[in-house]
């Protein structure tokens, strides 16, 4: 159906395509052209498990957002429109992730914090189990509230991810698993989609293991207020959060462009209570915006939001690599 679309059903035409597309990558990925019958094959709809993988990057370059996976089923089964259906993985949701995380699956990231080693030994010597180490204010029940696990999660960030994750799950073919940041640093080698800004090591990962970080986060003076940080892009434009306005960034990274091509880091963060969220809410909403303006580049999105509503955030400055 898509070479039909591009005129491109005959060997010849397809392999002058294929070569031009290949000559784009780098040199590993670079592969021969299929051969005739290697052709035929492809187009029959019926070729048992799936391509090489130098011939899959070709294939990705050829045809951005389209799976490997749908590339190769039967037309029929697959959206006939210009774009495809919302509830697959394909059409622009792959090109906006990338093809690893749509093929292997979305790590969604949270930041956990857990009390300080000192007060912990404290509350033990005070004879407080460590059940009893969180509490449950003002419950209308007369029972006993206990946590098995003390380990605190920021409502906003939990919030962030499930805007993300709901937007996520419309594409039923992008599998979704949720850890904590302290476990993902320890295993990154993963696409994943991280939420919270210095509450997060997979921030600090990136900001300290990148020679030029799109973005950097730095403290304002201790007369500054309530908001501890502001945030910094690469080409110099600083923003700062306020008591009516919050500041969220959405960025996409391409944490090992030479090894894994197709492979991003997404981090979803902001200043205040709203920044995050706001981010994440406008991610969600607004992913099909920032991919056709950032195409396959990198980019730093700097979201502003009222203080009074995640549904409030708007695009303010969106920065390419």
């Amino acid at each position: 159906m898509l070479l039909h679309e591009r005129h491109l059903t005959s060997h010849p035409d397809f392999c002058a395509e294929y070569r031009k597309c290949a000559a784009q990558l780098d040199t590993a990925a670079r592969s021969e052209a299929p051969s005739k019958a290697q052709f035929y094959n492809w187009m029959s709809g019926d070729m048992k498990g799936l391509p090489q993988n130098t011939h899959r990057r070709v294939l990705a370059q050829m045809f951005p957002g389209w799976s490997v996976n749908t590339l190769f089923s039967m037309a029929d089964s697959t959206a006939s429109t210009d774009a495809p259906a919302e509830n697959t993985a394909d059409g622009g949701i792959t090109a906006f992730l990338g093809m690893e995380m749509v093929e292997v699956g979305a790590t969604l990231v949270v930041p956990t914090f857990e009390l300080a080693t000192r007060s912990v030994e404290v509350l033990e010597a005070a004879g407080i189990p460590r059940q009893h180490i969180f509490s449950k204010q003002a419950s209308v029940f007369n029972a006993a509230h206990r946590i098995d696990v003390p380990t605190a999660l920021a409502e906003n960030d939990v919030r962030g991810m499930l805007y993300v994750m709901s937007m996520l799950q419309r594409h039923d073919a992008i599998a979704v698993e949720i850890q904590s940041d302290r476990e993902v640093v320890l295993a990154c080698d993963r696409p994943y989609i991280s939420f919270g800004l210095s509450s997060n090591d997979c921030t600090h990962m990136y900001l300290q293991s990148t020679d030029k970080p799109l973005f950097a986060i730095q403290d304002n003076p201790p007369s500054s207020g309530p908001y501890l940080e502001h945030l910094e892009l690469a080409d110099g434009h600083h923003y700062r959060s306020d008591d009516s306005r919050n500041i969220g960034i959405i960025a996409r990274i391409r944490p090992d462009p030479g090894l894994h091509p197709h492979r991003f880091w997404f981090f979803c963060a902001g200043l205040g209570a709203r920044g995050t969220t706001g981010a994440s809410w406008y991610l969600a909403k607004h992913w099909r915006a920032l991919q056709e303006r950032a195409t396959d580049r990198e980019f730093v999105a700097v979201i502003s939001v009222r203080t009074f509503s995640d549904q409030t955030a708007t695009l303010e400055h969106l920065l390419t690599n």
